[in-house]
């Protein structure tokens, strides 16, 4: 079972907060609008991965799964994909034209993405990669990302359901 989904827009703002093991940062005075990146994401209890990119269409989101997720997660088992019903999800579904037979979607209801668990992994990496910071630039908010995922790979810790029902 791999949960995907998209964190952003993510914009070049200052950022308050505690950080993991970091001073405090000084902010700017001034605040003015720039670019921003979204950040494509897949989520195993164990292992992440992540793409920046500055935008979330199905035809990214297509080669997101076709070169990183089905390559990572999908080789000789079945693949069970978990993701809400965004429109660029159903347009990657769609242009998918050889769809592999061990993969199989399942779309979260709608007004309900907090049922797909990548939601507060997506938390943790903000608190973990851009708390504190001050990046001007898309690329230094992509880098802290990656640097956000490694570490948070190299310090797995397994989610479990708190509510119970």
């Amino acid at each position: 079972m791999v949960c995907i989904d998209e964190m952003g827009p993510l914009a070049t703002i200052p950022r308050g907060g505690r950080s993991w093991g970091r001073k405090p940062a000084r902010r700017r005075d001034r605040y003015h609008k720039g670019p921003s990146i979204q950040l494509l994401a897949a989520f195993r209890s164990s292992y992440r991965i992540g793409l920046p990119s500055p935008n979330k269409t199905g035809e990214v989101m297509l080669a997101f799964l076709q070169d990183l997720v089905l390559p990572r997660f999908g080789t000789g088992r079945k693949l069970y994909l978990i993701w809400d019903n965004f429109s660029a999800h159903k347009r990657a579904r769609n242009l998918w034209t050889k769809l592999p037979a061990n993969i199989h979607f399942y779309w979260t209801p709608t007004n309900a993405s907090w049922l797909n668990l990548i939601e507060p992994w997506f938390l943790v990496l903000e608190k973990t990669a851009l708390y504190n910071t001050d990046l001007k630039t898309t690329d230094a908010i992509a880098e802290n990302l990656k640097q956000g995922i490694e570490y948070l790979n190299s310090h797995p810790r397994p989610y479990r359901w708190a509510k119970t029902f």
